[in-house]
């Protein structure tokens, strides 16, 4: 520096101020000095607080307030008083995520990637994990630990979960819903159930899971489906043709196949609810009621004809009715068809009793010559007989010791019969000698009042069967053996006259025709054998007595039909010789019609030639000798025939000479 005024410099005054100059000068030298140390030494200090960070590196910083971290890529002056940790961040790749833990806090977070990881202040780093990727049919349910939350992620998509998130589950499949696919879900908040029918890939909602995969129900135009509710417990049903799905809360109960009536049938319906009836006509193909069963199936309808008829049972009033009217019949609710009729027909000679709804007995028939025909009105019934039977034929002992017992048999009928009946009878009686003998035979009788018959006894055939044998042990108790042998049939016809007159049949409204002994025999042995000798002998003179009329009437027979045969042969050759003679008369006119006729074609084609008649009449002459001279000669050649000549034929002459 140089002093502005040359003078005082050169004085004292200069001096002191040159001394206080270096003073200052040295002052301020040294001050220059110390801060220049100073400013080296904080020089040197702010190199070694600035930091240059490359892209992944990061410094963290422990100052007074706490930690601090600095990423890259930068440069920072940090103090160099502070703790500082120098650390590189990690990359990850697209399908990565880094799992970061506060370790003052415990908090964790998901860093995804791509690119570079710098971890906080309080930052540690778990873990590495990849990305759950989901396709489009995919989804992923992902539950908080900490709060039990959901949340459903469909594909497609990559996800990161939460920190606390997990999928206990994995990744599921999403269910492909078309035409005849839906889904029964449940949502496991509330319980609810749902069906999801929607086209598409279902992904169940949060909270929701899926139960179950339906398949649609395909029904036929002859089928339909009872579904059944799990709610209220109704049934419905599905009438086909179609494809259909039941609901959340139904089930298929089953598929049954349409009921089909044909134009005869027809079903009784019941409510189960209420009991109510109604009845289905055919020709239908129907679907009832979800409430109505089908107690009796299917039925016919009843064809009534002008032979048939109908007794129906009304159930709501409990009263009968027969219906006549010709066709098809079907009833009406609450009717049921007890019975079919047949109409009852009683010919001339049959009779019937009916018992009517009030008790009453009616006869119906038994007289007249014309047939009658009813039908059993309701609550009328038929009253049945049960009458001893002995229409069976009787065998004969197979031991003499000993007859075969009759045996009689119950038979039931409800048409009796007015003609005359025959029954067998086997009885034992003693003749007045006290011969045992067995008597079988037929008895005749008829029913004449079948009022009386029926008011009087319960078996009249047992009744006229047991009456005819105590008439009979009577009739032969007055005779002998050789009586009754002898009388035979008087002893029946006593038998006979005896019933007339007692009353017995009257009484019963019957009447006994006849009784006929057609057998009888001795129940002792040696009687019976003794009778047997004399049977055999007579019955030995009478066949031989029967064998010579025979055989004179054989050879009388012959002789007659000899002496037939030999007119017969006479008649035969007077009508043979007839009979040629008038063949030879016809065949004599035959040839001499041709003769006649080639004479006179013969002589008259001789007319223009020969005018003569007698010459022609020579020319046909001698053509006749010429034609038989023909026949002659060719009748020799063929040999095997006589040929006679007369001495004029030959023209031979016998001369004799002495």
């Amino acid at each position: 520096m140089e002093d502005p005024d040359p003078e005082i410099a050169a004085g004292p005054m200069g001096a002191g101020r040159r001394k206080l100059q270096e003073k200052h000068l040295i002052g301020c030298l040294g001050c220059c000095g110390v801060i220049g140390l100073g400013a080296f030494a904080g020089l040197i200090v702010l190199l070694n607080s600035i930091h240059t960070l490359g892209p992944e590196d990061q410094v963290l910083v422990e100052g007074p307030t706490g930690r601090y971290v600095r990423n890259g890529p930068s440069t920072v002056v940090l103090a160099i008083e502070r703790k500082k940790t120098f650390r590189t961040s990690t990359r990850i790749m697209r399908r990565e995520f880094a799992l970061l833990k506060n370790i003052r806090t415990g908090e964790l977070r998901h860093v995804p990637g791509p690119g570079a990881v710098f971890l906080g202040p309080w930052d540690s780093l778990e873990k590495i994990k990849s990305v759950t990727t989901l396709q489009r049919d995919e989804y992923l349910r992902l539950v908080d630990k900490m709060t039990g939350s959901e949340r459903v992620i469909a594909g497609p998509k990559m996800v990161i979960p939460a920190p606390l998130e997990e999928f206990p589950k994995g990744i599921e499949k999403a269910v492909i819903l078309g035409v005849d696919r839906a889904v029964l879900a449940r949502n496991k908040t509330t319980g609810m159930l749902r069906l999801v029918t929607d086209g598409g890939a279902y992904v169940p909602a949060p909270y929701e899971e899926i139960v179950e995969v339906r398949v649609a129900t395909v029904l036929s135009h002859k089928q339909y489906a009872v579904v059944k509710s799990f709610r209220d417990g109704g049934v419905r049903h599905v009438a086909g043709p179609t494809m259909f799905q039941v609901g959340a809360y139904e089930e298929l109960a089953g598929i049954v196949d349409k009921v089909i009536l044909r134009k005869d049938e027809y079903i009784r319906l019941r409510n189960k609810k209420d009991g109510s009836e109604r009845i289905v006509r055919g020709p239908i193909a129907f679907i009832p009621d979800p409430l109505e069963q089908a107690m009796e199936g299917k039925q016919r309808a009843t064809f009534l004809d002008l032979d048939t008829a109908a007794l129906v049972l009304n159930r709501g009033t409990g009263q009968q009715r027969l219906v006549t009217e010709k066709g098809v019949f079907i009833p009406s609710p609450y009717e049921q068809v007890l019975e079919k009729r047949q109409l009852i027909r009683v010919l001339p000679h049959e009779a019937m009793v009916v018992r009517d709804a009030g008790g009453q007995v009616q006869i119906i028939g038994g007289g007249g010559t014309t047939s009658k025909s009813f039908f059993l009105q309701p609550y009328w019934s038929v009253l049945d007989f049960t009458w001893s039977a002995f229409s069976e034929l009787i065998p004969p002992s197979s031991n003499s010791s000993r007859s075969v017992e009759q045996t009689s048999s119950k038979v039931t009928a409800s048409k009796i019969d007015m003609r005359s009946q025959k029954m067998f009878f086997r009885y034992s009686v003693f003749t007045s000698d006290n011969v045992k003998l067995v008597l079988d035979g037929t008895i005749f009788w008829r029913p004449l009042n079948v009022a009386k018959m029926v008011n009087t006894t319960s078996d009249p055939s047992g009744d006229v069967w047991h009456h005819s044998r105590s008439a009979l042990i009577q009739a032969v108790s007055k005779t002998t053996l050789p009586t009754f042998m002898a009388s035979l049939s008087s002893v029946s016809v006593d038998a006979f006259q005896s019933q007339a007159q007692d009353g017995f049949y009257a009484e019963r409204g019957v009447s006994l025709e006849s009784i006929e002994l057609t057998r009888f025999e001795v129940a002792d042995p040696t009687t019976g054998e003794l009778l047997q000798d004399i049977i055999m002998e007579t019955t030995n003179r009478i066949n031989r007595l029967q064998q010579q009329a025979s055989f004179d009437e054989v050879r009388k027979a012959s002789l007659t039909m000899d002496i037939a045969i030999e007119k017969k042969r006479t008649q035969l050759v007077i009508y043979r010789a007839t009979n040629e003679r008038l063949q030879a008369e016809m065949a004599g006119d035959i040839e001499g019609l041709k003769r006649l006729g080639f004479a006179t074609q013969f002589i008259g084609g001789l007319n223009s030639s020969v005018p003569d008649l007698d010459t022609r009449l020579d020319l046909y002459s001698h053509f006749q000798r010429l034609q038989s001279q023909k026949d002659m000669t060719r009748d020799i050649a063929a040999g095997g025939k006589r040929f006679f000549l007369t001495p004029a034929d030959l023209d031979l002459s016998l001369k004799i000479e002495l």
